[in-house]
């Protein structure tokens, strides 16, 4: 599975969107604080306060482009983003 033709922005978000980044922290390591240090705690903490989204206003990576020959769009918060490559918790 990989990116064929994609783009990389990071625009400001016009209305609240899912964090797809933390569907990466969930789905690999969980939200158990022995996993990480103490500033990604505490940046894990105000995501899932903030249920995980993307809030109106602030800025975000969007990543479209063809993923597996299906069009798509992945949206994250630059914050867990940051999470998930410390820990390369996506797939290559």
């Amino acid at each position: 599975m990989s990116w064929e033709v994609s783009t990389e922005t990071h625009p400001v978000a016009r209305k609240d969107y899912h964090c797809q980044a933390s569907d990466w922290i969930d789905n690999t390591l969980g939200w158990g604080e022995e996993d990480y240090d103490e500033d990604d705690r505490a940046v894990i903490k105000k995501a899932l306060s903030e249920g995980c989204r993307i809030i109106s206003g602030t800025k975000y990576l969007k990543v479209s482009g063809r993923y597996d020959g299906e069009f798509t769009t992945f949206r994250a918060r630059e914050d867990l983003h940051a999470i998930c490559e410390k820990y390369d918790l996506y797939e290559d």
